[in-house]
């Protein structure tokens, strides 16, 4: 073989070598609510997905993970904040439903070695005229009874020349300059991720957001210094037992009408009266 020949058979394996060591990132697409994007993402070297051990599927509702999502503060910066400075939500309110419904569909579907990406836009207009865009992303994924949470940014201003392609967010990457407050059932593992205790019952509802009779989600004021609301099952209004003998179509209706309960969108009297209503009809 001539040294020229020899020289370009060495570089080709050379490249090859090096493509199989290279990680590629394996998308699924799981849920799309306008400029709101949830898929599951694995890694694949050469021909091999990376192990990664995670405790999937697991199902969390949709309105847990948004109990969960919502109770997720942040300041920016790294420096000590002035006491009274109000703490600000690491996932936009106006986005939290739509992202945890997409989260628990994520989880619910993924496998052991996928973990969950969340890309949120928020579009603003300046002066009805210059769009801005403003992104939100984090990866989830659940291990050992817990939900890990690691956001990589929050309410970040795409540039211009990032338009088309939006950065993803990475485990241990720390893109922008903030800290999360980590609240109860939540352990910090680092200044810009969070475990989370699921299963606590604290999650069973929502203690930082209401959901109004039409849509609109609000949110409560949280100082900095603001103690960690606590709660037991003792706190909930209490509900005579169920009659045996029901219909599937009164189990889903009460179903759907507990859910609409622990979201907020009926009041307490409204609740009762429906669920009587439900219960009557034979």
């Amino acid at each position: 073989m001539a040294p020229r020949t020899r020289s370009a058979a060495f570089g080709v394996l050379v490249l090859l070598l090096a493509a199989g060591c290279i990680t590629r990132p394996i998308r699924e697409d799981v849920y799309r609510e306008g400029t709101i994007e949830v898929f599951l993402r694995s890694d694949k070297r050469w021909t091999r997905i990376l192990e990664k051990e995670y405790a999937h599927p697991v199902t969390i509702s949709p309105v847990r993970t948004s109990h969960i999502l919502s109770r997720i503060d942040m300041r920016m910066g790294s420096k000590a904040s002035k006491k009274d400075e109000q703490r600000i939500p690491a996932i936009p309110t106006e986005m939290l439903i739509p992202i945890a419904e997409g989260v628990s569909r994520a989880l619910a579907q993924a496998g052991p070695n996928q973990e969950v990406v969340v890309m949120a836009v928020r579009r603003f207009k300046r002066f009805h005229v210059f769009e801005r865009k403003y992104l939100t992303s984090f990866v989830a994924y659940a291990r050992d009874d817990r939900l890990y949470i690691h956001l990589a940014r929050s309410e970040w201003e795409v540039p211009q020349r990032r338009q088309e392609k939006m950065p993803e967010p990475r485990i241990g990457e720390h893109p922008m300059n903030f800290r999360l407050y980590s609240g109860t059932a939540m352990t910090l593992v680092d200044a810009q991720s969070v475990a989370v205790e699921w299963r606590d019952p604290i999650f069973a509802r929502p203690t930082r957001t209401q959901i109004l009779p039409s849509g609109e989600v609000r949110r409560k004021t949280i100082l900095m210094e603001s103690p960690p609301e606590e709660w037991s099952a003792d706190d909930e209004p209490k509900v005579d037992a169920l009659p045996e003998n029901l219909s599937p179509q009164q189990l889903r209706a009460l179903a759907d009408l507990e859910d609409q309960r622990q979201q907020g969108r009926v009041t307490e009297a409204e609740y009762r009266e429906q669920r009587r209503e439900i219960l009557e009809t034979r």
